[in-house]
């Protein structure tokens, strides 16, 4: 063979090798590059723009190079020397090992479409080694390729142009997946080939699949949503709304999107929503709001959560709203608010309410300088509604007094009820003490007509406390403190009128909070003391036993009568401590009196009502008995008349225990109260004592005497023991024994004294006093 041939013939096998080589680079650096440029802008904006500048550069060189080297390699009437041929060898072998170093699967089919060449990559790729691909086809390893795919691949495209496309490929293990090629065609010497790079996109198709999966599961949310979804374009215009949207504005898509919510569907509260949208869009912030409208007649109520979608510049492109209907939960809301605020049986604003409103009053009438009025009313004696007629006729009252309280008042004034029966009245536009009075007037009138309630005519009066701002107090709290404290004082006058505050007011208050709080101490600072004033047997002067009276000698205040502190220990419920201590200090002296007189003693304490009615009394006094070693029959307790008023069973069920016991029931201050004789013989009563008050002037006044002799007639009737109270004189005493009184007290006998003084009198033997003469 001749040198020339021979130099020929290497040529073809070099210029083969060349082209496939180059062509793979050209397609590995082309494909990327044309690929990466044919997409959107966005990822020409997101590339270094250097970079790409690179590549594309490259990549002409390279096709540069590649026609210059075919075009040299495949001239017929050049000759090539030895020295020639090895220095083509070394190029030809430079670029084999670039080909196999791609990750890319590359390989070449002949016109009897059997693979000519495969690099290292399609080996890996398919399981199979270089020798065993050689002389295999496309139908070998790809299970969906078709003949007139191969046909449309060889022939279909010019020379040198690509053709991509996707199939799946058979790998020796029998093991499919899917594949990208990039196939390019050319021709050599007449004859035609294929370069294929095959990509596995296995990990792409299932990133794909998964893409597409949630961006389904997220259409369905978004369509099944029971929330309205809505985006909006920088006109606020709608350019997607999901169904809830569509269903909730009517149904209508033509008239939904592209429209603004003024333009459709309008309405009062379009503006605000539509305000909302353009702030996010200039702002770039996430908004939530509460959006309320009516339709038919229908009140509703939506959660609007508007969120910025910013491009990638960083500017506001869309914004979505997202709403959901609360509408339920605001229902819900103003329920919760009503009862917070307002009183469940009359509907008026509720003590929490009233004081808002004072404060907000202030606050207007600071800037204004003007004047206004604060009422507190109580009904009086409403207690003896409940208690005869039942709480379902107290609350129909309750509602009607609250109706005629706002019918006294204008619409610009509130009417609250702070608890029980007691309501207050806030007055803004009341600005003198006589336009105050005359409310106060107008209300007591509208009271003074009849109630009927449950068919029964009830007569029901109020007792009303006024205080005025500025001039009593700019405080909210101190001005209902003022008219509470008016309100009191109006009940002391007898009910069933109305006080203005007063400076006075105060002082008694701050005076009785001052007692309170020191009498809460004085127990157990040992400053409580009893003393005691004898009780005698009128007809012999015969001491039969003393009365405890309780003192209290105060630290810098010196001894203090019971009328200064009792009161406030009622009203502060510490007279049960101290009626205990009061029993059980006079039974611990009454049996020690009685462990040296021939003749026992009797001890008569006072039981204030809530002693009383407290549901252990019996327990407690038998457990003071038995402590102290007093006897039953020694003790006698008394009680007032309002208690036995009260008609109830339970108290004529204590009552019969406690006489059960052995003790003693003594009327105190008999017929001083809304006397009902009637109850004198249906409780278990072995006592009454007639008060100082009728006593003081038998001699004088000839009354008093007539109502002395129908007490102690009633008495003798009934077979009850009688005591006189301030007896002082002879004549009283002389009177009273006259008429069949039996026991007397008073300073004729013996004042109130201590302990010590007592037991010096009964160890003198003078068991005996001055007394009636006979």
């Amino acid at each position: 063979m001749s040198r020339y041939v021979r130099t020929i013939r290497f040529k073809i096998v070099v210029t083969l090798s060349v082209c496939l080589t180059l062509m793979t680079i050209i397609g590995l650096s082309g494909m990327t590059w044309l690929s990466r440029l044919g997409s959107n802008m966005s990822a020409i904006y997101a590339t270094n723009v250097f970079s790409l500048a690179l590549e594309g550069l490259g990549f002409l060189v390279v096709v540069g190079m590649s026609i210059y080297l075919l075009r040299a390699i495949s001239n017929p009437h050049d000759e090539v020397d030895i020295s020639e041929c090895k220095y083509l060898q070394h190029r030809m072998a430079l670029l084999d090992r670039a080909v196999n170093l791609s990750h890319e699967a590359i390989y070449v089919i002949d016109e009897q479409l059997t693979f000519i060449y495969v690099n290292d990559a399609a080996c890996r790729l398919l399981g199979y080694s270089r020798d065993e691909l050689l002389g295999m086809t496309p139908f070998d390893i790809d299970p969906d390729i078709t003949p007139e795919m191969m046909m449309e691949m060889k022939g279909g495209s010019a020379d040198g142009m690509q053709t991509i496309f996707e199939t799946r490929h058979r790998a020796s293990d029998g093991r499919i997946f899917p594949v990208e090629i990039s196939s390019s065609q050319f021709e050599l010497s007449g004859a035609k080939f294929s370069t294929c790079m095959v990509r596995d996109i296995t990990d792409r198709k299932q990133a794909q699949e998964a893409l597409y999966k949630r961006e389904q599961e997220f259409r369905t949310l978004v369509e099944n949503s029971p929330d309205t979804i809505a985006r909006y374009d920088r006109n606020c215009r709608r350019v997607y709304v999901n169904p809830r949207m569509v269903s909730a504005l009517g149904g209508d898509m033509a008239r939904i999107l592209g429209t603004t919510p003024v333009q459709f569907p309008g309405g009062d509260t379009a503006p605000e929503y539509e305000n909302v949208l353009r702030q996010v869009f200039d702002q770039g912030v996430e908004r939530d709001f509460e959006l309320h409208w009516q339709q038919d007649d229908a009140e509703f109520c939506s959660h609007i959560r508007v969120t910025p979608e910013f491009d990638r510049a960083g500017c506001v492109a869309h914004v979505l709203s997202v709403g959901r209907d609360i509408t339920e939960i605001d229902q819900y809301r103003q329920k919760i608010r009503h009862h917070a605020f307002f009183d469940s049986l009359t509907g008026l604003p509720n003590r929490e309410l009233f004081s808002d409103r004072i404060a907000k009053t202030i606050a207007d009438t600071t800037r204004h300088g003007i004047r206004f009025g604060v009422m507190l009313l109580d009904l009086d004696n409403f207690k003896e509604v409940n208690d005869t007629l039942g709480h379902g006729a107290g609350d129909r009252l309750l509602c009607e007094a609250a109706a005629r309280m706002q019918d006294c008042v204008s619409v610009y004034c509130t009417v609250a009820r702070l608890g029980g029966d007691e309501f207050a009245v806030l007055l803004p536009d009341a600005r003198t003490v006589d336009e105050l009075g005359n409310t106060a007037r107008k209300i007591m009138d509208e009271f003074a007509r009849q109630f009927v309630v449950g068919g029964r005519e009830l007569f029901v009066t109020v007792s009303i406390g006024i205080a005025l701002y500025p001039d009593d107090s700019n405080e909210g709290d101190v001005l209902y403190r003022y008219a509470d404290s008016a309100m009191y004082r109006a009940k002391r006058l007898g009910r069933n009128n109305f006080q203005f505050y007063t400076r006075e007011l105060t002082e008694h208050s701050q005076e009785r909070m001052e007692i309170g709080s020191a009498l809460r101490g004085a127990q157990k600072n040992g400053e409580l003391v009893l003393y005691y004033q004898p009780q005698v047997e009128l007809a012999s002067g015969r001491v039969t036993g003393a009365e405890a009276l309780i003192r209290w000698v105060r630290s810098g205040h010196g001894m203090m009568m019971p009328d200064q502190f009792i009161r406030i220990a009622e009203d502060s419920g510490l007279i049960v401590d101290i009626g205990q201590w009061v029993l059980r200090t006079a039974c611990a002296t009454v049996a020690q009196w009685n462990s040296t007189q021939e003749i026992p003693l009797r001890m008569a304490v006072n039981l204030s009502t809530r002693q009383f009615i407290r549901n252990d009394l019996a327990g407690s006094l038998r457990c003071i008995l038995a402590e102290t070693g007093c006897k039953a029959e020694w003790l006698e307790l008394e009680i007032t008349e309002s208690l036995l008023l009260e008609d109830s069973h339970e108290v004529n069920a204590m009552l019969s225990e406690l006489r059960g016991m052995g003790l003693s029931i003594s009327i105190d201050d008999f017929g001083t109260g809304y006397s009902a004789l009637s109850y004198l013989h249906r409780f278990p009563v072995g006592q009454v004592k007639i008060d100082r008050s009728f006593v003081k002037d038998i001699s004088e006044r000839r009354e008093k005497r007539e109502l002395v002799k129908a007490i102690l007639s009633i008495a003798g009737a009934l077979h009850l023991e009688s005591v006189a109270e301030g007896v002082e004189t002879s004549e009283q005493a002389n009177f009273l024994v006259t008429q069949g009184c039996q026991l007397a007290q008073g300073y004729l006998f013996g004042k109130p004294m201590p302990r010590e003084t007592f037991d010096v009198l009964l160890a003198s033997g003078r068991s005996h006093l001055a007394g009636a003469s006979t």
